[in-house]
């Protein structure tokens, strides 16, 4: 009879230990929507949530269409279970990323990637999200983490915007663009700088829960710069010298 019990508890523990080794990939998709805000999608999902592939689909706004943004796969790093925490290789179309998640908090501890614009800037907060970026951002960190009590994160991811485009606004691409994105506990703070371009804005900012607030200066170049001085005024007041703007844009969070 003991032998029986134990043989059934084995069985028992094999089937559960089976389930969630064999937990399908799309299960991942809720999460993912979730934490988007509602801006991503995992679509076409194979494989586990320990090791899968798929598609991330991104929508802009209710009432526009989704696109395909980028493919990824991932894979756990099981050797990490014993020091604690779940670490993930993510790895994207170009580059890739490791990402350890713990009781505390989630970390980036390696990021060398480069991502479609359009995927990344729809999460920025308010009307941001549907300007129509265009180009693609290489993003690198060392250390980033976020935690889940606080809703807090620390750390510094570098970006830079290549083939920098907006929709509304007519002509070639505007240029490329260096961010500094530091984490100081609740709130981002944003460095901007120009590589190169026809339209030269360099200032700081930051991201809170009240939405984006961003200070600096941008001076609109080219032999036909007047699309992009109309978009200025309507972000800042000019300057004694022509073509330059004092840019102080605030874009709050609705309830905030």
């Amino acid at each position: 009879m003991r032998f029986r019990l134990i043989e059934l508890a084995f069985l028992v523990l094999s089937f559960l230990l089976s389930v969630v080794l064999l937990w399908p990939a799309p299960a991942l998709a809720p999460w993912v929507e979730r934490a988007s805000n509602g801006h991503w999608r995992l679509a076409s999902a194979e494989g586990s949530i320990w090791n899968g592939n798929g598609m991330i689909l991104v929508q802009s706004g209710n009432s526009t269409p989704w696109h395909i943004a980028q493919n990824i796969c991932w894979q756990v790093r099981w050797s990490e279970l014993w020091r604690g925490r779940l670490g993930v290789d993510a790895i994207f179309e170009q580059g890739s990323s490791l990402i350890a998640v713990t009781l505390d908090g989630l970390s980036i501890e390696r990021l060398d990637a480069t991502l479609p614009t359009p995927m990344l800037l729809v999460l920025l907060p308010g009307a941001l999200s549907r300007y129509g970026w265009g180009g693609s951002m290489h993003l690198s960190s060392n250390t980033f983490r976020c935690s889940w009590r606080r809703y807090a994160c620390v750390g510094e991811i570098g970006l830079q915007w290549n083939g920098a485009e907006v929709a509304e606004i007519p002509g070639n691409q505007l240029g490329d663009y260096r961010f500094r994105l530091v984490g100081e506990s609740q709130v981002f703070r944003i460095d901007l700088a120009t590589l190169r371009g026809r339209l030269l804005i360099n200032g700081s900012g930051e991201i809170s829960a009240g939405g984006l607030r961003f200070k600096g200066e941008a001076t609109a170049t080219g032999s036909n710069p007047a699309s992009l001085n109309a978009m200025l005024s309507t972000l800042g007041r000019r300057t004694s010298i022509p073509g330059r703007y004092l840019i102080d844009y605030r874009e709050v969070t609705t309830g905030q």
